[in-house]
């Protein structure tokens, strides 16, 4: 019963430990300098045009076959021993 403890103790000081060394180094990695300006304005991303349509015919393809698949095998017989 001891030992249960004992290492619950053990497990809840390293997570201590390791809580409180984070929280003490966060401050001074916050406040380095940054090497490149941040940007004045941030903009979503571009498409570039015209997007493409999704592959239907594969897709409609890859249902089948791992529909196929699953019926597969459940269709194998299971082996049953001497004692079922």
């Amino acid at each position: 019963m001891r030992a249960r403890h004992a290492k619950r103790l053990l497990v809840g000081a390293v997570a201590g430990l390791t809580l409180g060394g984070a929280v003490l180094i966060a401050p001074s990695a916050a406040g380095q300098p940054q090497t490149t300006p941040p940007p004045s304005r941030l903009l979503p991303p571009s498409s570039g045009g015209k997007t493409d349509s999704p592959p239907r015919f594969r897709m409609y393809l890859l249902v089948l076959v791992i529909g196929g698949l699953m019926f597969g095998a459940n269709a194998i017989p299971s082996k049953r021993g001497h004692q079922d």
